[in-house]
């Protein structure tokens, strides 16, 4: 009993000093955000006053309010699409167990297993081919299908209970309706967190974007970050706005993070139950 404690102890402790080291980089980016500028190299962590106006100059002196709604509004669409696509793949991969189905389904992994710059030079040849370089939807048009999407839904869609598929047929279900009444309603939690998960990923994303968007007015947060750190925190000029601005950046994710926590949970675990 006494070495079970000790065990339990240990395991706290441990996670305790884990989640401090993962949480540090944030706090150190706070405490930056509300310093002046003067006291960057000053050697002491801790700022002598607080200066939230940082945070107000992040917006009247920089375009992250643009910067965030290009991202917010492109990554909400390419969602719509890798969801409504993943969903449709996923049930033909779940449900029809020809050969030639799973055959295709292996080879769509197996371009899963590709790194993503190798597609880089083909994609910009055929988006520029189409005229839509600097544009939304030329990016749009290029996330619009995710393997992932399509792979972790498939493994969800297996799930489903076989009674319920086949009671559903008897009640003369299609293909249509067996989707929009049986597996959709069952693999909810796996949706929920299938579009926060595709969200971090678009949000987040950095290097093929800066290959695609070049004007200011359509750049995106990461885009915009990096261009803010150039100008403003090259050579250490302005840290506390730069730092302030990702804090800004940040919001959005927390806000996702903090609704979908628990469907997050919740999915994960069935998938590895039905894996």
């Amino acid at each position: 009993m006494h070495l079970a404690k000790w065990k339990t102890y240990l395991n706290y402790t441990t996670l305790t000093l884990l989640s401090f080291v993962m949480v540090f980089p944030y706090l150190w980016m706070l405490i930056i955000s509300v310093k002046p500028k003067n006291e960057m190299y000053s050697g002491s962590i801790l700022p002598s006053s607080l200066h939230f106006d940082n945070y107000i100059r992040v917006f009247t002196e920089t375009k992250m309010l643009l910067y965030l709604w290009n991202s917010v509004y492109v990554s909400v669409i390419i969602i719509a699409f890798q969801i409504l696509s993943a969903i449709f793949a996923a049930y033909v991969f779940a449900a029809m167990k020809q050969r030639w189905v799973q055959f295709i389904f292996v080879i769509i992994l197996a371009t899963y297993m590709l790194p993503s710059a190798v597609t880089y030079i083909p994609s910009f040849i055929i988006i520029s081919k189409m005229d839509l370089l600097d544009t939304h939807l030329g990016y749009i048009f290029s996330e619009s299908i995710s393997i992932f999407a399509i792979f972790f839904l498939r493994q969800t869609f297996v799930g489903v209970p076989k009674d319920v598929i086949q009671a559903a047929k008897l009640d003369g279900a299609g293909h249509l309706k067996l989707i929009f009444t049986v597996y959709i309603p069952y693999s909810k939690n796996a949706i929920a967190s299938l579009i926060l998960i595709a969200f971090i990923y678009s949000y987040n994303n950095y290097m093929w974007p800066s290959l695609l968007i070049k004007s200011e007015d359509n750049m995106f947060v990461t885009i915009g970050l990096r261009r803010l750190f150039m100008t403003q925190a090259g050579y250490g000029m302005d840290f506390p706005l730069a730092m302030a601005a990702c804090a800004v950046s940040l919001l959005p994710m927390f806000i996702l993070l903090a609704v979908s926590n628990k469907r997050i949970i919740q999915s994960m675990s069935s998938l590895y139950v039905n894996k």
